[in-house]
């Protein structure tokens, strides 16, 4: 199966970044799953944590990255949560709490 993809990008005049899809949607067909994260739009570095180390390996990038990938054991239809940060291209850091949803 290829990856799944999500773009961490921070929208110009935006307070915080964004993370899209939210939430990552990964079908229950595909079994075990790739999840990949990438830097978008005015976003230098990004950081991914908080995810369930039961589920995912690794659980969490180790700092700021330009991409970042783990492999989802996406076993139950679940939602998880976890934290991404990212640092704008200009300057600023800031961390949101989006959605992974198993079994979509």
């Amino acid at each position: 199966m290829p990856p799944v993809k999500a773009t961490v990008s921070w929208p110009a005049g935006a307070a915080e970044p964004v993370v899209t899809p939210d939430p990552i949607l990964v079908p229950a067909a595909n079994g075990a799953t790739v999840i990949q994260w990438e830097s978008g739009e005015n976003v230098s570095a990004l950081s991914i944590s908080g995810l369930d180390p039961g589920v995912f390996h690794p659980a969490a990038s180790n700092g700021m990255v330009n991409k970042f990938s783990t492999t989802d054991a996406n076993r139950d239809a679940t939602l998880y949560k976890y934290t991404f940060g990212a640092t704008r291209k200009g300057g600023g850091t800031a961390e949101v709490d989006p959605r992974i949803q198993n079994g979509a």
